[in-house]
């Protein structure tokens, strides 16, 4: 394929990675597939009032935390697409959550990682979590480029930190000298430091306060994972949300922040922000609703603004609790979007937020044939 498919948003970290260690024996015994699916239907069941259906997909789900290697869980998501498709793999650093450090430590995820992506040459692309809570965490960044060869940075607000907090500010530095783009999440949903609330972690993870950060690194290539989230979506489609203030959704917001001008001239106030439709495609839409999210994704691309700014990435394995596939959600993308549409997020923006080329579309190289030619 010429131009390969990039999926920006996966995680392949296990169990290990994240589950506290002294839930260890709970660990070994989810392993064991009879065991995982008796507990789930137990605990599931009759504790959560889980239906059928939810049991089976979420059964699916520990399936893959359960498996020991991230090479073992990135197989399952490589062979959902086509040869030479690229995968950004995210990490998650827990330990400062609050439910107690993980079976393994943290290094010992990114060691895993650069393996990976060893043994997957010219297919995984690594990135490193950072939490500004983590001791000496800046130079511990730039030792992890240098010695694992990362190829970005992820961060996680709702574990209880703004974004432009001082630590990940320098972070930010690095990053912008050194091409390293940045991804966040942003979205309401996902996990939150133990003994914080809803509101509280919304207030962290909101989009509006990327803009000190956009403003101070002009050049930095940052992604607002999630396009702000399902529950903003819905809050929008519903027609009952203001523009403008606290209740405005999340949606709106990075919108606004993807059309914004400079004053007085017609060029984009943060040229280098984008954002990613991860899990946010997979997400059920009510049964009375006459489209889906990815019909809506497509009248949202019809602005240039937005859509020169949005990148393809799925969320995997999170998204295995979910009714439709890897594989069904990228097909259908691209059935509905088109062609040209589809690779201009899942190939020509996903490689400029990486630094690796300037190209806004497929056009510029059509373009640049043309000239050539003449």
């Amino acid at each position: 394929m010429d131009t390969p498919i990039y999926n920006c948003h996966i995680h392949t970290f296990t169990a290990d990675h994240v589950v506290p260690a002294k839930f260890r024996r709970l660990v070994k015994a989810v392993r064991i597939p009879w065991l995982r699916l008796i507990l789930l239907q137990i605990i599931g069941r009759l504790v959560f009032r889980m239906s059928k259906d939810s049991v089976i997909l979420t059964n699916r789900f520990f399936a893959r935390g359960a498996l020991e290697s991230q090479q073992n869980i990135f197989e399952h998501v490589q062979k959902q697409y086509p040869d030479k498709t690229r995968f950004i793999a995210l990490p998650m650093d827990l330990e400062f959550m609050g439910i107690g450090k993980p079976i393994s430590s943290y290094e010992s995820q990114l060691q895993g990682l650069a393996k990976l992506r060893d043994e997957n040459k010219n297919t995984l692309i690594p990135f490193s979590a950072v939490d500004p809570r983590r001791p000496n965490v800046v130079n511990e960044f730039k030792r992890w480029h240098k010695e694992y060869k990362i190829k970005g940075l992820k961060i996680y607000p709702n574990l209880g930190y703004y974004p432009d907090n001082p630590v990940l500010m320098e972070v930010y530095e690095y990053c912008e000298k050194n091409h390293l783009p940045v991804m966040a999440h942003c979205s309401p949903g996902g996990i939150r430091k133990i003994g914080i609330s809803i509101e509280e972690a919304r207030e962290f993870a909101n989009p509006a306060n990327y803009k000190k950060v956009l403003e101070q690194f002009p050049k930095l290539h940052l992604c607002l994972a999630h396009f702000g989230g399902s529950e903003e979506w819905e809050r929008h489609l519903t027609g009952g949300t203001p523009r403008e203030g606290k209740d405005a959704t999340w949606l709106t917001i990075i919108i606004d922040m993807l059309r914004e001008k400079k004053a007085n001239s017609s060029a984009r106030k943060y040229p280098n922000l984008y954002t990613d439709v991860s899990y946010t495609l997979f997400t059920e839409t009510p049964s009375y609703r006459p489209f889906n999210y990815i019909n809506f994704l497509n009248v949202l691309l019809e602005d240039k603004a937005i859509r020169e700014r949005v990148i393809f990435g799925t969320d995997y394995y999170m998204v295995e609790r979910e009714k439709v596939s890897e594989m069904e959600v990228s097909i259908g993308m691209r059935a509905h979007l088109g062609e040209k549409l589809y690779f201009q997020i899942a190939h020509y923006n996903t490689r400029r937020y990486l630094y690796e080329s300037d190209k806004n579309s497929a056009t510029s190289k059509s373009r640049k044939t043309k000239i050539k030619q003449k």
